[in-house]
């Protein structure tokens, strides 16, 4: 047997171990870029197929290499149908080849059918590829999943090479120098090249997101940007609905558009801004003469009560509208002239604190479509601006005001627009949270933005300066940070992206420090990334002690290359981190003494084993306590976040 296998080794088989080796060291280093663990599985099938060519050299018999047959096809079948649940059709397979399995071996070792042909075993090898051809034929348009894509594009290649494999296993046997030699190695060729095409897929997917989050953000910028210097000097309401309008349509590839706030007395909706040629969304009535100057005139001055036509039934529900193109039925019939013919439309809600204030639309021209982005854009742009149009309101109701007083008022109403209301609750983790402004400084924000089930991305950030201009900073801080926070990059990357997107967007005077955090309540893992913010500290429960978490980094908008880093930490049961911003620890009392980071830690430390909200209030009740009457110069947050026993 020592010399076959000696025999063996030196022929096909060393070759197989070689490629089988370095495959399975590829997908390994190959996993990082993996975020549905397919790697690890290919990775695992190279070392299958490894060991079952070791093993075939060392008991070269036919049964043997059938019954591997049936574990690797199964494996595949796993594998390429893991994205579409497939169900029945993956249970009755492996059912089937399960029972193969068994009664192969009672063969092998009792002899229980003597007259059976062994090649018949094989031919339950046959039923995941069934399966795998079913599954992914009927569902590989279902899900966005990279996997998915492979199986669309690769499903009858996968099936014709294994048809081939396993009719040359029965006609050849498993023992025919060339099956070994030649069919086996053009079958693992095969398998592999998927490995490398699904991360082929995976690399043009990822670029695709990142064009796609970089024109979003860019969209996000313009807009914030021309409705923000609208608020500067002589405040124009009209011009940050102009300045809003025309940022929206430009940026969904859009030929004119609307944009209707709600009147305060009447449940109706007004048109307040129009950009282009704009009717396809308006029934026109039947005696308006049919020139465009009238047409543009009525459209331009038009009012619609709630659940009146499109734009009344999405002021009315706050659903988003989207006709792709200009066939689609909802859209009115206004007459046959060509230049009144229905193109795509698109209208979003303009809602701040569940209250709709307006309706914002974009047109095609006759004949025009637009894409699911431009929706997605549109939408985006729209939850955004609603922010930008609700503090308009703000400044107009502040106009009495003193400037001081009204810039004051101004701030504040935008901040608290900024913070969360309520913080998500995942499985393992409470939270807390308060944040008390400064009068004419609300500089500080914090958020906890839930990206899966079981994750969330933690944030606290002080900008500097104070009033208007620290606000608007902090609107963009949030928007991008919404916007980005949803994909698989580190918590480095994240911060890096949100710098990119600040700087040389605001003045030196006004940037900003941030602290965050990635925490997966599944593993208890955290993902630390800082940008010239305070140290993170964390109650470690098993040695009853605080834990302080620098990191030395550039602030935010100060340098547009800045590389930030990030640091990986672990939350073990009862631990508890806390952020905050500087105006916690310099907080002072009347006799000038600041409260510190030791203060904080200690009361962290009294009270970890209430839940994360108590922790952060008694952390507000005893810093009231240490200021007393002090008048305090600097907004103070914290966010509180424990690990459950």
């Amino acid at each position: 047997m020592l010399d076959s296998f000696v025999k063996a080794a030196s022929g096909p088989l060393l070759v197989k171990l070689a490629l089988a080796a370095v495959l399975f060291a590829a997908f390994l280093f190959l996993r990082r870029r993996d975020t549905e663990g397919v790697m690890t599985g290919f990775a695992f099938l190279a070392g299958i197929l490894a060991l079952r060519d070791l093993g075939f050299a060392f008991f070269p018999s036919p049964s043997f290499y059938r019954a591997t047959d049936l574990i690797i096809f199964g494996l595949v079948l796993y594998l390429v149908t893991k994205p579409f649940r497939p169900g029945w059709a993956l249970w009755g397979a492996l059912s089937i080849e399960a029972l193969t399995l068994i009664a192969l071996f009672l063969d092998t070792a009792l002899g229980l059918f003597p007259d059976l042909p062994r090649w018949v075993f094989s031919l339950a090898a046959f039923a995941p590829v069934a399966a795998n051809a079913t599954v992914t034929a009927l569902k590989a348009h279902e899900s966005e999943s990279p996997l998915a894509e492979l199986g669309a594009k690769t499903w009858l290649l996968l099936l014709a090479g294994s048809l081939i494999y396993l009719g040359a296993s029965i006609l050849l046997g498993p023992s025919s120098g060339l099956f070994q030699s030649l069919v086996v190695p053009l079958f693992y060729a095969l398998l592999f090249s998927l490995g490398f095409f699904y991360v082929d897929i995976i690399q043009s997917q990822l670029i695709g997101a990142v064009d796609y989050y970089e024109e979003s953000v860019d969209s996000l910028y313009e807009m914030l940007l021309a409705t923000g210097s609208a608020m500067k000097a002589e405040f124009s309401l009209q011009e940050v609905l102009d300045n809003m309008l025309l940022a929206t349509v430009k940026r969904t590839g859009a030929d004119s558009g609307l944009l209707l706030l709600a009147d305060e007395f009447d449940d109706a909706v007004s048109v307040r801004s129009m950009l282009g040629f704009c009717a396809s969304p308006v029934k026109l009535p039947e005696n308006l003469p049919r020139s465009e100057d009238r047409v543009a005139a009525f459209v331009r001055h038009a009012r619609f009560a709630l659940g009146e036509g499109i734009l009344g039934e999405v002021a009315q529900s706050g659903r988003h509208f989207f006709a792709a193109a200009g066939d689609d039925p909802r859209l009115p019939d206004n007459g046959d002239e060509d230049w009144l013919g229905p193109g795509g439309v698109i209208a979003a809600p303009l809602i701040v604190r569940d209250r709709i204030i307006g309706v914002i639309c974009a047109s095609k021209a006759p004949g025009g479509v637009f894409s699911e982005r431009d929706f997605d854009r549109c939408k985006l742009l729209a939850n955004f601006g609603s922010i930008a149009v609700a503090s308009s309101f703000t400044f107009l109701e502040a106009a009495e005001r003193s400037d001081i007083e009204r810039e004051a008022a101004i701030a504040e109403n935008v901040q608290s627009t900024m913070l969360p209301k309520k913080l998500p609750a995942l499985r393992g983790l409470s939270f807390g949270a308060f944040s008390t402004p400064a009068r004419g400084v609300c500089s500080d924000y914090y958020d906890v933005i839930q990206t899966r089930a079981d994750k969330a991305i933690l944030v606290v950030g002080d900008v500097a300066g104070k009033g208007v201009a620290a606000s608007l900073v902090m609107v963009m801080l949030r928007s991008i940070l919404r916007l980005i926070t949803n994909t698989t990059k580190d918590a480095a990357t994240l911060l890096q992206w949100l710098n990119r997107g600040v700087s040389g967007m605001v003045d030196m005077d006004h940037y900003a420090t941030v602290a965050l955090v990635d925490a997966d309540a599944s593993t208890g893992s955290l993902e630390l990334a800082n940008a010239g913010h305070q140290p993170v500290l964390i109650y470690r429960a098993h040695a009853d002690a605080i834990e302080t978490v620098e990191m030395k980094s550039v602030p935010i908008g100060v340098e547009r290359t800045t590389a930030y880093s990030a640091r990986r930490l672990a939350l073990g049961a009862g631990d508890v981190l806390v952020m905050y911003t500087d105006g916690i620890v310099e907080a002072m009392n009347a006799q000038g003494k600041q409260y510190g980071r030791k203060n904080l830690g200690n009361v962290v430390q009294r009270n970890h084993s209430l839940p994360a909200k108590d922790i952060a209030e008694r952390v507000r009740a005893e810093l009231q306590e240490f200021t007393g009457q002090a008048r305090q110069h600097d907004d103070q947050t914290v966010l509180v976040m424990k690990a459950k026993n």
